[in-house]
């Protein structure tokens, strides 16, 4: 199998809905087709809460990964089939990641440390998919050293939800000077509510970041429905989420036609395919399938 295509979700500051676009992203791939991985890299670990894993009852996360003594394999730290979505694997986090950055930046070569743990995964998986922290600290760097490409996600109800896009940018530019290779795939608006003045006023001015950074701005918005946060509660992604009512529908009609444009010559199932063959399988929406460790 060629090496994966690894994607980093990343946004200089946190509440831009990273997360929960990381996951729904991620499960769209999984009935794909295309075997992916998820690496949860976000101090707060949302996104492993997100399917519903409790990481104080894991033996081993990412943070003991990435350990400065006595490190845990990768392979052996990644759940299997997490939330019951064939082919989605779970590198989860926990919040002791906290203390990454610092442990990084003291080490030698540190930055580099992501990378050389998880690249003996990288010809298992076509896809990896990771959640990046809310900054661009040592973690971040970390990701993009190993990443292809950046989705970064842009909060529109946020009056400073273009901070920090140019302090990313530049971070890019100064890593592929360095030898990296990665670019970004889009911006994506998040959270949009054209009765919003900070709507308008984002959207012009990222139209205009976009043009002078050459920077690639999907088409298609995540509109702000109340779907995103119920999601959250109930510790699923927004695609799994099993509701009738119309906001559910059109928030997960959204971030498939988000995936479709980000990636057109993917066969991404409809949201209500997607239901289909979980109720086909059995598979529980309100709980998640028992995850297991990787073999």
């Amino acid at each position: 199998m060629p090496r994966a295509v690894v994607t980093a979700i990343a946004a200089q500051k946190g509440g831009t809905g990273k997360t929960a676009l990381a996951g729904s992203l991620a499960a769209q791939w999984g009935y794909a087709g295309s075997r992916t991985l998820l690496v949860d890299l976000d101090q707060q670990a949302n996104l492993t809460f997100a399917f519903g894993v409790d990481p104080g009852l894991l033996e081993a996360t990412v943070v003991d990964v990435l350990a400065p003594r006595n490190a845990v394999p990768a392979e052996q730290a990644v759940l299997e089939r997490v939330h019951g979505v064939p082919g989605l694997d779970l590198l989860p986090c926990d919040e002791r990641a906290e203390a990454l950055d610092t442990q990084l930046r003291s080490e030698t070569m540190g930055v580099f440390k992501l990378k050389d743990a998880l690249e003996p995964l990288l010809g298992e998986y076509e896809r990896v998919l990771m959640d990046c922290p809310p900054n661009v600290g040592e973690l971040t760097v970390s990701a993009l050293l190993l990443a292809d490409e950046i989705v970064c996600p842009v909060k529109m109800g946020d009056s400073n939800a273009l901070r920090g896009i140019s302090r990313l940018t530049q971070t890019v530019e100064k890593l592929n000077r360095r030898g990296a290779h990665v670019r970004f795939r889009s911006l994506v608006r998040v959270e949009c509510d054209p009765s919003q003045v900070s709507y308008r006023r984002n959207g012009d001015a990222l139209k205009r970041l976009a043009r002078r950074s050459k920077l690639p701005l999907a088409r298609t918005e995540l509109r702000a429905r109340a779907a995103w946060r119920t999601a959250i509660t109930q510790d699923v992604p927004l695609i799994l989420l099993d509701a009738p009512d119309r906001g559910t529908r059109e928030a997960q009609a959204d971030v498939h036609r988000l995936a479709r444009e980000l990636w057109p010559r993917v066969p991404f199932p409809a949201p209500n395919e997607i239901k289909a063959r979980r109720r086909a399988s059995g598979t529980s929406f309100e709980s998640p399938a028992p995850a297991k460790r990787a073999a």
